[in-house]
Formats: C-alpha cells, structure tokens, sequence
C-alpha cells in the first residue's frame, strides 16, 4: 500500500508539472462551465420542470471532465510515456507492474473527485444551481464513470501503436462522445438517427444518470439501467484493456 501511495504521489507531481495538464484537468471545464453559465443561466430549457440551462449543462460538463481525466489523459500519457522508454526502465526497477498502474489510477480518480468538486462549487456559487440529489448516489455515478473512461482510455492506448496515433483516434472519440453525448444541449435537438446511437453511449448513460440525481433528486433505483449500461462499457474496456495491454 505504502508503494502505491507513493507512486501516486509521484504521477501527482509529474501533473503539476505539466501546464497542458493543469489545462485540460481543471481550465479547460471550468472554461466551459463559466461560458455556458454567462450564455445561458437563467434560460428556462425544461419549463414545465423549471431547469435552467445552467442546471443541465453542469451534469454534461463533468462528465466532460470525467473522460478528458480518465480516458484522454490516460491513452495519450501512457501511449507517450511508453514510447520514451519509461516503463522498459522502470522494468529492471524493483517497482512492480502494479503499482505502476495503481498508481496512474489512484492519481486520476482523486483527480476526478478534485473536478467534480470544483465544477459544483462553482456552479452553486456562480450560477446558484441547486442540487436535489443525495452526494453519495453523485459519487457512486462519478467514481463509476471515472473507471469506465479509465478502462477506455487504457484501451484505446493498447489498439494504437505510436503516441501520434493515440493523439488522433483519442481525439476523434472524444469529441463524439461529447457531441453525441446530449453534453452541451438536449439530445432531443439531435436528428432522430442521431439520438438512437446517442442512447448507447456511455458519455449519454451517464449524463442522464447524473441528471436525473442532480436535477430532479431522484435515487439508484431511478437510473439502475443507465448505470448497468455504463458497467457494461467498463467490463468490455476493461477486458479488450487487459488483452491488448503492452508495455512497450
């Protein structure tokens, strides 16, 4: 436990050292949510519920955060770290394979939690946004989220062979999973064909689990099927992870 702390330590200071990390962690979604917040706020997008835009967007911007954290950051880093040479040296080190990837989870996931709470802080402060649900069904949504986009992002760095290929293809997954993931404006706007490969997404799962907490108050019981969809996409990630793993 002591080494897997430590290493989590250690993938912590490597983030701070790295302003595009900084950027695209904490930046770039507060970013998002402070133009949404000043572009929007008050539109009622849901009036026989009374939610204001604000109130939909901050769902789908951390779960924007969510896969830029586990699953951007996690395929790109690894796939560029492993083409240095990084984890061939640390092979002939006494630290184990293990703690290697703990490590990289634990750093991400506390990363993760360290979003969500600013993202809400900011969104009760700033736009008055009112969260109806219990923190404990939030948490439970977002640390499971965080590993689904975990497992994805490892992933997608065992399918790519260079970290300019991870760039590319982490990019273009990415952005349909934000787009066609209702992340920014109802996924009723969509085209009707759209919507239907909307549904199965897991960036659309978790969005309207998150929704259905934070907006309207409601429990598990409520969005049971969203995230059995999304654990879905975390054990076939995980498993086509474990698979297509390589360390250099």
């Amino acid at each position: 436990m002591t080494m897997l702390a430590r290493q989590a330590w250690m993938e912590t200071k490597l983030f701070l050292r790295g302003l595009d990390n900084l950027f695209w962690t904490l930046a770039f979604p507060v970013f998002f949510i402070v133009l949404f917040g000043l572009l929007y706020g008050d539109t009622l997008w849901y009036e026989d519920l009374g939610v204001r835009a604000i109130d939909h967007i901050l769902p789908g911007i951390t779960v924007m955060a969510l896969m830029v954290t586990g699953m951007m950051q996690t395929a790109i880093g690894f796939s560029e770290e492993r083409e240095k040479g990084i984890y061939r040296r640390l092979a002939l080190t006494p630290l184990r394979p293990s703690a290697i990837l703990g490590g990289q989870i634990l750093h991400r996931y506390f990363l993760v939690l360290l979003q969500t709470c600013i993202l809400f802080a900011l969104g009760i402060a700033a736009f008055g946004v009112r969260i109806a649900g219990s923190g404990l069904w939030i948490w439970l949504i977002v640390t499971l989220g965080a590993l689904g986009f975990l497992s994805l992002g490892f992933l997608l760095a065992g399918l790519v062979r260079s970290a300019q290929a991870a760039n590319g293809i982490t990019m273009v997954v990415f952005f349909l999973l934000l787009f066609l993931g209702g992340v920014f404006f109802p996924r009723e706007m969509m085209p009707g064909f759209l919507g239907g490969l909307s549904r199965v997404l897991p960036s659309t799962m978790l969005n309207d689990a998150l929704r259905e907490v934070m907006i309207l108050g409601r429990g598990i019981g409520a969005v049971w099927q969203e995230l059995l969809g999304v654990a879905g996409w975390f054990l076939v990630s995980l498993l086509g992870a474990v698979k297509l793993f390589r360390w250099e």
